[in-house]
């Protein structure tokens, strides 16, 4: 289940499509645009604007034809798509030329694909495609379009022109992906603010917000259960972190809207909004995002319970079809947890994964010695007796739950995974009361003998 999950936040797109931030996929748009001006071969940036007198000069004037927008598109109905999407948009009004700058793309077909995913090191790279027919495939799939045009200076928009153009060079584009802090989204941003001279960041990263990581993944998975629970098993407790404008940018839709409440001053102490111009191009025909994350802890809760329940019912069962199954429950239940624990483990410490998946409570729920577990366990509820071995491994992890449980009281090692800590704990308790109860079956082998 595990790497389900993973497949639904990190990848779903076929090559040449628009990738978002997180697990969105855009539709395929365009084909790459083929007359921009011929990308620098140097893999040194063009100096942001400031450090070249002369440079600067020439851009002012290169600059003056010049529009500069933020697109941002919005979610579809399918999962993997509704973190939403942006690009940068530069029109030059005499020639005509406009094109979307989209730091979105990856191919399946590339060497190593399968295992750099696993890793976290999967790799992006930035597409130029003529802005109208880009637009035109988000139209068609029903995705809405917001369009902010940026009130620049001539100098920034041609230094920002310059950087697209060379970031787009074939030695240049490619990066490594990080889902919440190096996306399409956040690669949109640290080119406004390298050209705004970090006024941005400055204007931005101040404060923090009640977003987290964890809060916005629940928020647009909120419509697919499956992959909503992977994203409770597989966040750590850095993904609890409060977030400031600045992060929470990774989200086109929050990037946005942080653009359109900015309000920047110019060098001289003017002061003037960075989005002169913000409007809906285009409005899809469905549900809203949801504003917040879901409540499902009733929910979860009465999961856990349920499962408890059935396994105190079928321990004491006469029945040999009933225990079958309850044999059949605690296998499953233990080699699950035990797979995802160990996937679990080595993500948050030998990936580049670790700094979401890394420090992660649920580890003391789920981990490699379920394996064993599901080795002796259902072997001693076949018998009606338990091994030592089998006593002492329900027991390590009833009481390893109820200490993670403890720890959500802790504020150093505080983690929301309450929902998984209310499913697992008490069928973790069911089946230690289940098996501690039973006679212990060497002693019963002795009084036999006797």
């Amino acid at each position: 289940m595990l790497s389900l999950v993973l497949a639904a936040m990190f990848v779903s797109a076929p090559s040449g499509w628009a990738q978002s931030a997180g697990p969105e996929v855009a539709t395929p748009a365009a084909q790459p645009a083929n007359q921009l001006p011929s990308p620098q071969a140097d893999t040194v940036p063009p100096p942001p604007p400031g450090t070249n007198a002369a440079l600067d000069s020439a851009r002012a004037v290169r600059g003056q034809s010049l529009k500069v927008s933020l697109i941002t598109y919005g979610a579809s109905e399918i999962v993997f798509e509704r973190f939403g999407h942006d690009a940068l948009a530069i029109r030059d009004t005499l020639t005509g030329q406009d094109y979307a700058y989209n730091w979105g793309v990856f191919a399946f077909q590339q060497p190593n694909f399968v295992a750099r995913f696993l890793t976290g090191e999967t790799r992006y790279w930035m597409q130029p495609y003529p802005t109208a027919a880009f637009n035109q495939g988000y139209i068609a799939d029903n995705r809405s379009i917001r369009v902010q045009q940026l009130a620049l200076s001539a100098v920034e928009r041609a230094a920002l022109l310059e950087f697209a153009v060379w970031n787009s060079a074939e030695a240049n584009k490619y990066y490594r992906y990080d889902y919440y802090q190096d996306n399409c989204a956040t690669r949109v941003r640290d080119a406004l603010d390298r050209v705004l001279k970090g006024r941005l960041k400055a204007a931005l990263d101040t404060g923090s917000t009640n977003l987290t990581w964890r809060s916005e993944t629940e928020r647009v998975t909120a419509s697919s259960l499956p992959v909503y629970a992977g994203i409770e098993l597989a966040l750590g407790r850095n993904a609890d972190k409060r977030l400031t404008q600045w992060q929470a940018s990774f989200m086109p839709e929050r990037l946005a809207d942080a653009i359109g409440n900015t309000i920047l001053r110019t060098d001289d102490g003017q002061r003037y909004r960075l989005a002169s111009r913000d409007s809906i191009v285009f409005q899809a025909t469905r549900v809203p995002m949801p504003i917040d994350p879901p409540e499902r802890m009733a929910m979860a809760a009465l999961i856990g319970l349920t499962l408890a329940g059935l396994v105190a019912l079928l321990t004491d069962s006469r029945f040999r079809v009933l225990r079958g199954l309850l044999l059949v429950l605690v296998a499953t239940w233990y080699v699950a947890g035990g797979v995802l624990g160990t996937a679990l483990l080595i993500a948050g410490t030998a990936t580049k994964h670790a700094p979401y998946m890394g420090s992660n409570t649920t580890l003391w729920q789920i981990h490699p010695i379920l394996l064993f577990a599901a080795l002796f366990v259902p072997v001693a509820l076949a018998r009606r007796e338990a091994t030592n071995s089998a006593r002492a491994l329900v027991a390590v992890s009833a009481l390893f739950s109820v200490f993670g449980a403890l720890l959500q009281f802790v504020p150093m090692f505080s983690q929301r995974s309450g929902l998984i800590i209310a499913v697992t704990l008490p069928v973790h308790l069911a089946i230690a009361f289940a098996v501690l109860r039973m006679p212990v079956a060497v002693a019963r082998r002795r009084a036999a003998a006797t």
